[in-house]
């Protein structure tokens, strides 16, 4: 499959020179290579932008699908494989009745002797253009997604996406699904009833593709864009600030980072919302950057008024180093006659090198923990205590440091390190401070690309907080325990997985092992309107290859151990690409 062949370590590698010119319209209701996912903060919406890798059509796609009703479905398929009841009008394949409780099968239905595809056995696919709520048209080679974090009295969150084919950051916004205390606010049962976090609002005509003036970095004039400048070639990877102001992407095939402004901000929200924007491009940074994530800073890590400017980590997939960038606000103009400018930059002050073992030039995504500071502050004993030894015990806590994994391919493996704290031999506190001091060795076919950090469902009910490494060449997701650094389990997936997307979870509860909520899954239900289920249970997976979602049933508790990290839910068929 000679079109494939060049997408070397999930997309990764690959020079996007060509024009899509004026072919088909891409499918608007199906997946088609999706490289990124992301869920709502009421976990009703589940976003999806589809990369056209194989350039068959004019461009990629940005969907939004109701993930209430697939949650929901997906509980009528683990309880019925076989949907007896015709709970699940998308169904598109019925295993024998029971085939599925004790005996799973490994062939289709029938006697044709066809093994199922994996992750099939006892989730068999559906109809995904069932769930589908709304598209819009975006260019080729999109990368990923991010969703900007909630913010009190904010009714909007806004989605980004790089795209390689224009060398551009397409973004979207979308309606809030919480109310003002953060409680979810359900879909209308009705599926073509208007529900507002449902719609893409990128700018979109009639033929439903966004317009130019929601792709920033592409136009040197577009508003805010005070330097003039366009993103250079190939971005890939993305990360937002801490506080949501700025976005920071990475570029392949350059030794360039970019980066924006997202025209959000979580102060004086009635005036804050402006155009998206590219601000600066910094050079000299490592070839090849692929993974960033934000470096968290606790307030509470300082003396009061000390600045802590932005930061991020970056990786490369070309030279062994871990890249430290980070954020200044260019003051210079102000004051000056006639001047309101303010113009952002980076600035690269710091490169880790990456020794551990041999190779360490291909490093991909990254994810930084910081729950080891949550929850030494929640131990803190304060009674008998002086102010003074309050605020020193805090500050002690704020300045643990997080915990940081980064996924390696040569050799495969997940470096493990830690950023924060105080040097062995000068006791100063840097909250920039990078060391990286093991790994955790995988199979040399595991390929990992991508890093996530998000909970499962203990055997209590309780948030566990794990690492979640994409293993792309291996159809493998694996599961790592951040506390003991130890891969604890390997779960088979679809070909070439690419992205990982969770229900909606808040960090501060996982670091504390809450219980996590149960609610009721859909008064609307017809066959089970009162059914319960914990809020937080699935994640969702990406196949690059074969154009499908599956969803990752993550409960360990004992009425659903079962089923605990195995596929229960096939979004889609898996179809190999018109560019075979």
């Amino acid at each position: 499959m000679p079109a494939l062949a060049v997408v070397a370590g999930a997309g990764a590698g690959v020079t996007a020179c060509y024009s899509t010119g004026d072919g088909s319209p891409p499918p608007l209701n199906q997946f088609y290579f999706p490289v990124g996912l992301q869920v709502s903060a009421g976990g009703n919406v589940l976003y999806v932008v589809n990369s056209d890798f194989d350039l068959q059509f004019n461009g990629g796609t940005l969907q939004s699908y109701d993930l209430r009703l697939i949650r929901r479905n997906t509980l009528d398929i683990i309880e019925d494989p076989s949907d007896q009841q015709g709970r699940v009008p998308a169904l598109l394949l019925h295993n024998p009745p029971g085939s599925c409780a004790n005996n799973p099968p490994t062939y289709k239905p029938g006697d044709s002797g066809e093994r199922q595809t994996l992750g099939q056995t006892c989730a068999p696919p559906v109809d995904s253009s069932f769930y589908v709520r709304d598209s819009a048209i975006i260019g080729a080679f999109a990368t990923t997604l991010l969703l900007s974090a909630p913010a009190p009295g904010r009714s909007f969150d806004r989605l980004f996406s790089p795209v390689r084919g224009s060398a551009s950051v397409t973004w979207a916004d979308v309606a809030r699904d919480t109310d003002a205390e953060g409680n979810s606010i359900l879909p209308p049962a009705q599926a073509n009833a208007p529900y507002p976090p449902f719609q893409l609002l990128c700018g979109q005509g009639s033929d439903r593709r966004c317009d130019g003036a929601h792709s920033a970095g592409e136009n040197p004039d577009e508003p805010g864009n005070t330097r003039h400048i366009t993103m250079p070639g190939e971005p890939f990877g993305a990360a937002f600030s801490e506080d949501g102001t700025s976005l920071v992407v990475t570029h392949q095939s350059e030794t360039k980072t970019s980066l924006l402004s997202t025209g959000i901000s979580n102060a004086d929200l009635s005036n804050a919302v402006t155009t998206p924007s590219l601000q600066f491009v910094l050079d000299g940074v490592a070839f090849g950057g692929v993974g960033v994530a934000a470096v968290p800073h606790d307030p509470q890590a300082v003396p009061p008024g000390t600045l802590v400017r932005p930061s991020w980590l970056e990786t490369s997939r070309s030279v062994a180093e871990v890249t430290l960038l980070r954020y200044f606000n260019d003051q210079g103009l102000q004051g000056q006659p006639g001047s309101s400018l303010s113009r952002p930059f980076l600035d690269r002050v710091a490169a880790f090198p990456v020794t551990l073992g041999a190779g360490g030039t291909d490093s991909r995504g990254i994810a930084i923990d910081p729950t080891p500071r949550i929850a030494c502050k929640a131990k803190i004993q304060t009674a008998g205590l002086t102010q003074a030894e309050i605020d020193a015990a805090v500050q002690a806590c704020a300045r643990k440091p997080a915990r940081v994994f980064i996924a390696n391919r040569s050799p495969a493996a997940i470096i493990v390190g830690e950023i924060g704290g105080s040097g062995a031999s000068d006791q100063v506190y840097d909250p920039d401070r990078l060391t990286l001091s093991g790994t955790i060795p995988l199979r040399l076919a595991s390929g990992p690309s991508q890093v996530y950090l998000a909970p499962i469902v203990d055997r209590d009910g309780a948030y566990a907080l794990r690492v979640f490494a994409v293993a792309s060449d291996a159809s493998e997701i694996l599961v790592i325990d951040p506390e003991s650094k130890l891969l604890e389990s390997t779960i088979n997936v679809g070909a070439l997985p690419y992205a990982l997307a969770f229900d909606p979870f808040n960090l501060e509860d996982v670091a504390l092992h809450k219980q996590v909520p149960v609610a009721t899954v859909d008064p609307r239900d017809p066959f089970q309107p009162n059914r319960v289920a914990r809020t937080y249970r699935f994640g969702y997976i990406a196949s690059f290859t074969n154009s499908f979602v599956q969803v990752l049933d993550l409960d360990n508790t004992p009425e659903n151990r079962g089923t605990f990290e195995t596929i229960v839910f096939t979004l889609g068929t898996p179809t190999n690409p018109k560019g075979t």
